[in-house]
């Protein structure tokens, strides 16, 4: 093992005949034989199976790239983060090329415990035990223990250490552990890909907007915000010289644009409440062993679990009108009948955000019930023709970036934060739930003309939640 961590081959910039692989757009990623090792192995190459988006291709059609692409995307990001991060002396002395390999490692199988529809599966059960959480299964992927993978080869966790020369367990710690349980530089490794400006982002901004035919997620500078990387006061996480505070400010405001005009767009919403709905409705049936769904999980791509899915579903059920729309060369979306926004100038729609926003599932369960009898007239509207969608929870505090002033202080130097002192991230967490973070009330095609009705939507709203009250 060579112990400069400088002169680690894998961090050796492009040229000189160096084995790449290349990706959109334009970008070349340097891999040497024992990376190579790892990408090559079965249970990696699943991910070329599984879409980083998931269903928003029945919006955007180029969203049909994989997690295996993103994966080695952020490998590479992760690459020119250390030879940035190298430059700081302070850095340099802090790490040896163990820690190095390791964060590289880590950033490679990051999302190797992805299954299809990952995300949707995981709201389902809000991290109950029927649907793992992706970072967890990551570390039985990585030994060999998750069940329906590909049988007979030796796990990823023997090429790591064997060709990488780091610890396994502590590749997946820094992958799938809190903060709290990390040493102060396994923190700082792990920042590198998961923090407010990490490699993760950095990749999936520029590589969700290239696939999707959009300039939201692309439109900083990144070579500038890479120039100004360095380590924070607590030497515990990335953070950024006051050189790169615009640049930063401009990476947070593409991921806020990134959320409102793609990743929460309303008829991608549409696609993944339909497809919630439909998954949670075929597990409420079938009540799976955990072990059994997780097998079925990874053991195929997002296509083949919607046909399996479509085929299995009960006659006439809210999962087979569902998946209807979805599957078989079809694309009937749901049409939006209401949305309502924190920030709403009107107040009646304000107090009821506030409302649904406070409903757990079950409380969900019973406003449809009652919104179907009362917009459904003679006939109350068939299972699965409303659905209620409330995006993620936990996307609504864009993490804090130490800022460090060297010429301060007659150059003794000084740390603030983004968050406390720059007005635009402000105003970027402030309208991220306020104004992006929509509550959208969606219904069946047929049943249409009910998009023609906002009063009587509205005032069936108010009722079905007063008798919740």
């Amino acid at each position: 093992m060579i112990d400069d961590p400088t002169r680690l081959p894998e961090l050796a910039p492009y040229g000189a005949g160096q084995r790449v692989v290349r990706l959109p757009e334009l970008d070349n990623v340097p891999l040497t034989d024992a990376v190579v090792s790892v990408i090559d192995h079965p249970h990696f190459q699943r991910l070329r199976r599984v879409r980083q988006l998931g269903p928003t291709w029945l919006v955007y059609p180029g969203a049909v790239h994989t997690r295996f692409e993103h994966a080695i995307g952020v490998y590479g990001t992760a690459t020119r983060y250390l030879r940035s991060l190298l430059q700081i002396e302070r850095v340099r002395h802090g790490l040896d090329a163990v820690d190095v390999r390791t964060v590289l490692a880590a950033a490679l199988l990051h999302d190797v415990g992805h299954y299809p529809f990952a995300h949707t599966l995981e709201a389902i059960h809000h991290g109950g035990d029927d649907a793992p959480r992706h970072e967890d299964l990551a570390e039985e992927v990585v030994f060999g223990r998750a069940p329906g993978l590909a049988t007979g080869h030796a796990p990823i966790a023997r090429i790591l250490e064997r060709e990488l020369e780091v610890d396994p367990h502590r590749v997946c710690g820094l992958i799938r552990k809190k903060r709290s349980q990390l040493s102060t530089t396994d923190r700082f490794l792990q920042s590198v890909f998961s923090s407010a400006i990490d490699a993760d982002k950095m990749d999936y901004l520029w590589r969700d907007s290239v696939h999707l035919g959009v300039p939201y997620g692309r439109n900083y500078d990144r070579d500038r915000l890479l120039n100004a990387l360095t380590l924070d006061e607590a030497g515990e996480s990335i953070a950024v010289t006051d050189k790169g505070v615009v640049s930063a400010e401009i990476f947070l405001f593409c991921r806020y644009t990134m959320f409102s005009e793609v990743y929460w767009h309303h008829t991608v919403r549409s696609v993944s409440a339909m497809l919630e709905a439909a998954l949670g409705d075929l597990i409420a049936r079938e009540k799976p062993d955990p072990a059994d769904l997780t097998s079925r999980l990874m053991g195929v791509g997002d296509d083949e679990l919607l046909r399996t899915f479509a085929a299995e579903a009960a006659p006439k059920s809210a999962g087979e009108r569902l998946l209807h729309g979805l599957t078989g060369d079809r694309r009937r979306l749901y049409k939006r009948l209401a949305t309502w926004s924190k920030g709403d100038v009107d107040e009646r729609a304000r107090a009821q955000w506030q409302a649904l926003y406070a409903l757990d599932r079950r409380g969900v369960k019973r406003l449809i019930a009652r919104l179907s009898k009362r917009l459904g007239g003679n006939h109350p509207l068939p299972p699965g023709a409303l659905l209620l969608d409330v995006p993620p929870r936990d996307k609504d505090r864009i993490p804090d970036i130490g800022v460090h002033h060297p010429r301060a202080h007659e150059g003794a130097g000084a740390w603030t934060h983004l968050a406390g002192s720059s007005s635009i991230v402000h105003g970027i967490a402030h309208d991220f739930v306020a104004v992006v973070k929509k509550i959208r009330l969606f219904v069946h095609p047929e049943h249409a003309h009910l998009v023609t009705q906002p009063t009587r939507v509205a005032l069936a709203v108010d009722e079905a939640l007063a008798e919740l009250a």
